[in-house]
């Protein structure tokens, strides 16, 4: 709908412009007050064209940005965990990912999802994924309203998220962790699936 009303002006200019240009051409010899006046006219209605049109995309950028801004602060809080599991599977004469691939790059969790599956967790790394998990656990629930803020959907996932969280931070046997540690990934899969 919000498009729609930013689309409305553009139309109105645009097929303004078009039609006094019409008139223009049709009638271009029968008085000077039209010679005068449909010049004046057509060059208003382009005018509002483009200014409208520029200041919509201007606009939709920034919305963007903002909406892109808000999902990077919500991947940003579960850089942890993807850290801890892409050491936990890392080749030994390979290197680690790096902070901006965890933060944003999907790839990067499905590659995890596929390597938790085939693979089993030394204890060392559920013991440090359970305390990420009870340190991120607060910031992670304070982000549902910017999850909010992107959508419905993006609310959601953060949720289930969030739930993971919470059953990975109280934890006791490698069952309990890995069952919420695959499920946090799966959520963020689809999280990062969802457009902005």
């Amino acid at each position: 709908m919000n498009r729609w009303l930013l689309a409305l002006p553009l139309a109105v200019f645009g097929i303004g412009g078009i039609g006094l240009y019409i008139l223009f051409l049709s009638q271009a010899n029968e008085n000077a007050f039209q010679e005068n006046l449909l010049p004046e006219l057509i060059g208003f209605c382009l005018e509002g064209f483009f200014l409208v049109g520029l200041f919509t995309f201007i606009q939709q950028l920034r919305d963007y940005y903002r909406r892109r801004e808000l999902w990077m602060s919500l991947r940003s809080a579960l850089r942890d965990f993807l850290s801890h599991l892409d050491l936990a599977f890392l080749a030994p004469d390979a290197e680690p990912a790096t902070t901006a691939a965890l933060e944003s790059e999907p790839f990067v969790v499905s590659k995890l999802l596929t390597l938790l599956a085939d693979a089993e967790l030394g204890i060392e790394t559920l013991i440090n994924l359970k305390q990420a998990a009870v340190s991120t656990l607060p910031l992670a629930r304070d982000l549902i309203n910017i999850a909010a803020q992107l959508s419905t959907r993006h609310m959601r996932c953060w949720i289930a998220i969030v739930a993971a969280i919470d059953q990975l931070s109280v934890a006791d046997t490698r069952e309990q962790a890995e069952r919420p540690l695959n499920e946090l990934l799966v959520r963020l899969a689809e999280f990062d699936s969802l457009k902005l």
